[in-house]
Protein backbone atom coordinates (compact mmCIF):
# COMPACT_ATOMS: atom_id res chain seq x y z
CA UNK A 1 0.00 0.00 0.00
CA UNK A 2 1.97 3.01 -0.86
CA UNK A 3 1.16 7.10 0.71
CA UNK A 4 0.39 9.73 -1.51
CA UNK A 5 1.75 12.82 -1.70
CA UNK A 6 1.07 16.43 -2.90
CA UNK A 7 3.24 19.19 -2.83
CA UNK A 8 6.02 16.54 -2.42
CA UNK A 9 8.37 18.65 -4.08
CA UNK A 10 8.64 21.38 -1.74
CA UNK A 11 9.64 22.65 1.28
CA UNK A 12 7.74 20.61 3.94
CA UNK A 13 7.73 17.47 1.22
CA UNK A 14 11.35 17.15 0.46
CA UNK A 15 11.60 16.40 4.50
CA UNK A 16 8.97 14.15 4.48
CA UNK A 17 9.37 11.66 2.06
CA UNK A 18 12.09 10.17 3.09
CA UNK A 19 9.80 8.92 6.38
CA UNK A 20 7.76 7.24 4.12
CA UNK A 21 7.72 4.00 2.10
CA UNK A 22 6.43 3.59 -1.09
CA UNK A 23 5.44 6.91 -2.08
CA UNK A 24 3.43 8.32 -4.67
CA UNK A 25 3.53 11.98 -5.69
CA UNK A 26 1.59 14.30 -8.32
CA UNK A 27 3.55 16.80 -10.07
CA UNK A 28 2.57 19.16 -12.87
CA UNK A 29 5.34 18.64 -14.54
CA UNK A 30 6.32 14.86 -13.84
CA UNK A 31 10.17 14.50 -15.84
CA UNK A 32 11.15 17.54 -13.80
CA UNK A 33 9.93 15.77 -10.18
CA UNK A 34 11.55 12.29 -11.30
CA UNK A 35 14.71 14.34 -11.78
CA UNK A 36 14.31 15.76 -8.80
CA UNK A 37 13.62 13.10 -6.74
CA UNK A 38 14.77 9.64 -5.15
CA UNK A 39 14.65 6.66 -8.03
CA UNK A 40 11.79 4.94 -5.72
CA UNK A 41 9.76 7.10 -5.81
CA UNK A 42 6.71 7.07 -8.18
CA UNK A 43 5.48 10.33 -9.95
CA UNK A 44 2.42 11.19 -11.22
CA UNK A 45 1.70 13.75 -13.48
CA UNK A 46 -1.63 15.86 -13.04
CA UNK A 47 -2.85 19.46 -12.79
CA UNK A 48 -5.29 19.80 -10.03
CA UNK A 49 -6.86 23.39 -11.42
CA UNK A 50 -8.04 20.53 -14.51
CA UNK A 51 -9.69 18.03 -13.72
CA UNK A 52 -9.69 15.41 -10.66
CA UNK A 53 -6.87 12.90 -10.13
CA UNK A 54 -6.52 9.90 -12.16
CA UNK A 55 -4.48 7.07 -10.90
CA UNK A 56 -2.70 4.39 -12.97
CA UNK A 57 -5.31 1.09 -12.35
CA UNK A 58 -4.45 -1.35 -9.50
CA UNK A 59 -2.95 1.78 -7.69
CA UNK A 60 -3.42 1.00 -3.63
CA UNK A 61 -2.96 4.07 -1.89
CA UNK A 62 -3.74 3.82 2.01
CA UNK A 63 -2.70 7.29 3.20
CA UNK A 64 -2.60 10.50 1.52
CA UNK A 65 -0.88 14.16 2.45
CA UNK A 66 -2.18 17.28 0.97
CA UNK A 67 0.59 20.13 0.91
CA UNK A 68 -0.65 22.05 -2.16
CA UNK A 69 -1.06 25.24 -2.26
CA UNK A 70 0.74 28.47 -3.66
CA UNK A 71 2.97 30.36 -1.72
CA UNK A 72 1.65 33.09 0.14
CA UNK A 73 5.01 34.65 0.96
CA UNK A 74 6.24 35.04 -2.98
CA UNK A 75 4.89 37.96 -5.00
CA UNK A 76 2.38 40.79 -4.02
CA UNK A 77 -1.13 39.99 -3.25
CA UNK A 78 -3.04 41.17 -6.22
CA UNK A 79 -6.53 39.69 -6.35
CA UNK A 80 -5.18 37.14 -9.24
CA UNK A 81 -2.71 36.15 -6.83
CA UNK A 82 -5.17 35.86 -4.21
CA UNK A 83 -6.97 33.79 -6.27
CA UNK A 84 -4.69 31.55 -7.20
CA UNK A 85 -3.52 31.14 -3.19
CA UNK A 86 -6.96 30.56 -2.95
CA UNK A 87 -7.63 27.80 -5.93
CA UNK A 88 -4.81 25.96 -5.48
CA UNK A 89 -5.76 24.71 -2.07
CA UNK A 90 -9.63 24.71 -2.22
CA UNK A 91 -9.91 23.60 -5.70
CA UNK A 92 -7.43 21.59 -6.08
CA UNK A 93 -8.13 19.61 -2.66
CA UNK A 94 -12.06 19.06 -3.68
CA UNK A 95 -10.07 17.49 -7.21
CA UNK A 96 -8.34 15.70 -5.45
CA UNK A 97 -10.63 14.20 -3.13
CA UNK A 98 -13.11 13.75 -6.34
CA UNK A 99 -9.83 11.17 -7.91
CA UNK A 100 -9.86 9.71 -4.44
CA UNK A 101 -13.68 9.08 -3.67
CA UNK A 102 -14.00 7.65 -7.38
CA UNK A 103 -11.00 4.93 -7.14
CA UNK A 104 -12.03 1.89 -6.49
CA UNK A 105 -10.00 1.19 -3.31
CA UNK A 106 -10.41 4.54 -1.28
CA UNK A 107 -7.30 5.65 1.72
CA UNK A 108 -7.63 5.26 5.06
CA UNK A 109 -6.19 7.96 6.18
CA UNK A 110 -6.15 11.89 4.39
CA UNK A 111 -3.92 14.53 6.37
CA UNK A 112 -4.34 17.66 4.70
CA UNK A 113 -2.14 20.98 5.54
CA UNK A 114 -3.83 23.93 6.63
CA UNK A 115 -2.64 27.18 8.60
CA UNK A 116 -2.53 28.56 11.63
CA UNK A 117 -4.01 31.83 9.19
CA UNK A 118 -7.51 30.13 10.54
CA UNK A 119 -6.63 32.04 13.77
CA UNK A 120 -6.43 35.54 12.17
CA UNK A 121 -5.05 37.73 14.81
CA UNK A 122 -5.46 36.42 18.09
CA UNK A 123 -3.76 39.43 20.11
CA UNK A 124 -2.60 37.81 23.90
CA UNK A 125 -5.31 34.87 23.34
CA UNK A 126 -3.93 31.76 23.89
CA UNK A 127 -4.77 29.40 21.39
CA UNK A 128 -5.77 25.96 20.69
CA UNK A 129 -8.03 24.14 18.71
CA UNK A 130 -11.02 25.31 19.95
CA UNK A 131 -10.14 28.96 19.45
CA UNK A 132 -12.68 30.46 16.96
CA UNK A 133 -11.76 31.53 13.55
CA UNK A 134 -10.10 34.98 12.98
CA UNK A 135 -11.10 37.22 10.43
CA UNK A 136 -9.50 38.18 7.12
CA UNK A 137 -8.29 36.59 3.82
CA UNK A 138 -5.94 33.82 5.38
CA UNK A 139 -9.20 33.18 7.51
CA UNK A 140 -10.86 32.50 4.94
CA UNK A 141 -8.54 30.59 2.83
CA UNK A 142 -7.91 28.33 5.76
CA UNK A 143 -11.14 27.65 6.79
CA UNK A 144 -12.70 27.02 2.90
CA UNK A 145 -9.47 24.70 2.60
CA UNK A 146 -10.32 22.55 5.97
CA UNK A 147 -14.24 22.15 4.51
CA UNK A 148 -12.71 20.80 1.43
CA UNK A 149 -10.84 18.11 2.95
CA UNK A 150 -13.56 17.36 5.16
CA UNK A 151 -15.82 16.37 1.88
CA UNK A 152 -13.54 12.58 1.76
CA UNK A 153 -14.97 12.22 5.51
CA UNK A 154 -17.98 11.08 3.62
CA UNK A 155 -16.46 7.88 2.25
CA UNK A 156 -15.28 6.61 5.53
CA UNK A 157 -11.98 8.02 5.43
CA UNK A 158 -10.69 9.36 8.80
CA UNK A 159 -9.04 13.20 8.08
CA UNK A 160 -6.70 14.82 10.12
CA UNK A 161 -6.54 18.35 9.34
CA UNK A 162 -2.60 20.35 10.74
CA UNK A 163 -2.66 24.00 11.24
CA UNK A 164 0.55 24.82 10.55
CA UNK A 165 2.53 27.54 12.03
CA UNK A 166 5.61 28.90 10.59
CA UNK A 167 7.78 26.19 9.48
CA UNK A 168 11.64 26.56 10.62
CA UNK A 169 14.48 24.98 8.25
CA UNK A 170 17.52 25.74 6.52
CA UNK A 171 16.67 24.55 3.21
CA UNK A 172 13.44 26.30 2.50
CA UNK A 173 11.00 27.94 4.58
CA UNK A 174 10.97 31.30 6.58
CA UNK A 175 14.59 31.11 7.59
CA UNK A 176 15.90 30.86 3.88
CA UNK A 177 15.88 33.91 3.43
CA UNK A 178 16.02 35.10 6.89
CA UNK A 179 19.64 33.39 7.77
CA UNK A 180 21.71 35.17 4.94
CA UNK A 181 20.46 38.46 6.25
CA UNK A 182 21.18 38.06 10.05
CA UNK A 183 24.57 36.95 9.02
CA UNK A 184 25.15 40.09 7.60
CA UNK A 185 23.66 41.93 10.56
CA UNK A 186 20.94 42.75 8.99
CA UNK A 187 18.18 41.03 10.74
CA UNK A 188 15.61 43.18 13.03
CA UNK A 189 12.20 42.88 14.86
CA UNK A 190 8.78 43.06 13.25
CA UNK A 191 7.61 46.58 14.71
CA UNK A 192 7.29 46.43 18.36
CA UNK A 193 7.86 42.72 18.51
CA UNK A 194 5.57 42.06 20.68
CA UNK A 195 3.51 39.73 18.54
CA UNK A 196 3.26 35.90 19.24
CA UNK A 197 5.32 33.72 16.63
CA UNK A 198 3.92 30.32 16.00
CA UNK A 199 6.75 28.37 14.86
CA UNK A 200 7.75 24.65 14.19
CA UNK A 201 11.09 22.95 12.94
CA UNK A 202 10.65 20.97 9.92
CA UNK A 203 11.59 18.16 11.00
CA UNK A 204 8.72 17.96 13.98
CA UNK A 205 6.41 18.84 11.25
CA UNK A 206 7.00 15.80 9.10
CA UNK A 207 7.47 13.43 12.10
CA UNK A 208 3.88 15.03 13.08
CA UNK A 209 2.63 14.20 9.38
CA UNK A 210 3.94 10.64 9.82
CA UNK A 211 2.20 10.41 13.46
CA UNK A 212 -0.72 11.54 12.25
CA UNK A 213 -0.86 8.53 9.10
CA UNK A 214 0.01 5.84 12.37
CA UNK A 215 -2.24 7.05 14.77
CA UNK A 216 -5.70 6.18 14.33
CA UNK A 217 -7.23 7.88 17.14
CA UNK A 218 -5.98 10.78 15.53
CA UNK A 219 -8.37 12.79 13.79
CA UNK A 220 -9.69 16.36 13.40
CA UNK A 221 -7.82 19.78 14.01
CA UNK A 222 -4.41 19.79 15.23
CA UNK A 223 -1.80 22.80 16.02
CA UNK A 224 0.86 21.63 14.12
CA UNK A 225 2.99 24.32 16.35
CA UNK A 226 6.11 23.87 19.05
CA UNK A 227 4.70 23.84 22.29
CA UNK A 228 6.79 26.74 23.86
CA UNK A 229 5.80 29.69 20.75
CA UNK A 230 7.31 33.21 21.46
CA UNK A 231 7.46 36.89 20.76
CA UNK A 232 8.94 38.00 17.64
CA UNK A 233 11.16 39.99 19.44
CA UNK A 234 12.39 37.07 21.00
CA UNK A 235 12.95 34.93 17.77
CA UNK A 236 14.85 37.67 16.24
CA UNK A 237 17.14 37.87 19.44
CA UNK A 238 17.31 33.88 19.50
CA UNK A 239 18.51 33.77 15.54
CA UNK A 240 20.54 36.20 15.88
CA UNK A 241 22.51 34.95 18.60
CA UNK A 242 22.52 31.44 16.92
CA UNK A 243 24.98 33.21 14.02
CA UNK A 244 26.85 35.00 16.39
CA UNK A 245 25.07 38.76 15.25
CA UNK A 246 23.27 41.60 16.76
CA UNK A 247 19.75 42.16 15.69
CA UNK A 248 19.32 46.41 15.90
CA UNK A 249 17.20 47.38 12.69
CA UNK A 250 13.55 46.87 13.19
CA UNK A 251 11.29 47.12 10.36
CA UNK A 252 8.65 49.33 10.57
CA UNK A 253 5.05 47.89 9.37
CA UNK A 254 4.47 50.77 6.89
CA UNK A 255 7.82 50.37 5.02
CA UNK A 256 7.16 46.32 4.75
CA UNK A 257 3.68 47.60 3.51
CA UNK A 258 5.01 49.53 1.06
CA UNK A 259 7.22 46.43 -0.13
CA UNK A 260 4.93 43.89 0.16
CA UNK A 261 1.40 45.00 0.06
CA UNK A 262 -1.24 43.21 1.99
CA UNK A 263 0.55 40.26 2.58
CA UNK A 264 2.68 42.27 5.27
CA UNK A 265 -0.09 42.57 7.68
CA UNK A 266 -0.29 39.27 8.45
CA UNK A 267 3.58 39.12 9.41
CA UNK A 268 2.37 41.54 12.41
CA UNK A 269 -0.19 38.84 13.44
CA UNK A 270 -0.14 37.96 16.85
CA UNK A 271 -0.99 33.72 17.62
CA UNK A 272 0.29 32.08 20.45
CA UNK A 273 -0.45 28.71 19.11
CA UNK A 274 -0.20 25.20 21.54
CA UNK A 275 -0.55 21.81 20.40
CA UNK A 276 -3.05 21.14 23.26
CA UNK A 277 -4.27 18.46 21.11
CA UNK A 278 -1.21 16.70 19.70
CA UNK A 279 0.53 16.47 22.98
CA UNK A 280 -2.92 15.60 24.76
CA UNK A 281 -2.48 12.65 22.12
CA UNK A 282 0.96 11.22 23.03
CA UNK A 283 3.13 13.06 20.07
CA UNK A 284 6.28 14.08 21.30
CA UNK A 285 8.77 16.69 19.93
CA UNK A 286 12.06 16.62 19.46
CA UNK A 287 12.64 20.44 19.13
CA UNK A 288 10.21 22.20 22.32
CA UNK A 289 12.45 25.14 22.46
CA UNK A 290 13.42 27.74 19.91
CA UNK A 291 17.11 28.07 20.87
CA UNK A 292 16.92 24.47 20.33
CA UNK A 293 15.38 24.44 16.60
CA UNK A 294 17.83 27.32 15.71
CA UNK A 295 21.01 25.40 16.73
CA UNK A 296 20.07 22.19 14.60
CA UNK A 297 18.88 24.56 11.57
CA UNK A 298 22.27 26.67 11.28
CA UNK A 299 24.35 23.80 12.29
CA UNK A 300 22.83 21.80 9.10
Amino acid sequence: MSTLVTGGTGFVGNHLLPLLDDVIVTSRNADRARNNLAEDVEVVEWNPMAGPLTLPPDTNVSAVVNLMGDSIAEGRWSEEKKKSIRDSRVIGTKNLIRGLTDAENKPEVFVSASAVGFYGDAGEDLVTESHEAGTGFLTDVSRQWEEAADEIADSGVRVVKLRIGIVLGADGGALEKMIPLFKMGLGGKLGSGSQWFPWIHVKDLTRMIHWAIDTPKASGVFNATAPTPVRNSEFTQQLAKSVNRWAVLPAPKFGLKLALGEFADSLFFSQNVIPEKAIAEGFDFKFDTLPAALADIVKS
